[in-house]
């Protein structure tokens, strides 16, 4: 008996935060103003083409698709979680927002690379480069590893 109430009520939660995921399109003036800022400040003329609102329980984010090919993910709070360019590089002004030793061993190991992804994660880091080789850097800006 323990188990069958087990089982119904694992597959309600499961049910239910299945059924709380939802996306949605919105209006460039429904993200936060945060967002809004920062693509006026590093996309200056480029035009949204979509705006995804993604629900998930009680969190929520952003994607932000850019006429220019450039995606952009944000946080709830609006602040940028992972900047695009599938192959284009990223804007220099968004590089000036990561740490310095990041963009000095960037321009000494890899000179001819572009960076073309950037994914903020909980221990840092993660950059794509033009050669689709993805590096990873703590907080700090310090290189720990390539990832796979």
């Amino acid at each position: 008996m323990k188990k069958a109430v087990f089982y119904v009520t694992f597959f309600a939660v499961a049910t239910l935060f299945v059924a709380c995921e939802e996306e949605s399109l919105i209006q460039k003036n429904e993200l936060p103003a945060v967002s809004r800022t920062f693509i006026e400040t590093h996309f200056t003329g480029v035009e949204i083409t979509a705006i995804v609102r993604e629900r998930d329980g009680t969190d929520i984010d952003y994607t932000v698709y850019l006429a220019n090919g450039f995606d952009i993910d944000f946080t709830k709070s609006g602040d940028w979680d992972d900047v695009d360019g599938h192959s284009l590089p990223v804007p220099e002004s968004i590089l000036t927002l990561l740490p310095q030793s990041l963009l000095q061993h960037m321009a000494s190991t890899f000179p001819n690379l572009s960076i073309v992804e950037i994914n903020r994660e909980r221990y840092g880091y993660e950059i794509g480069l033009s050669n689709d080789l993805d590096l990873k850097f703590d907080s700090n800006g310090k290189f720990t590893g390539i990832n796979d």
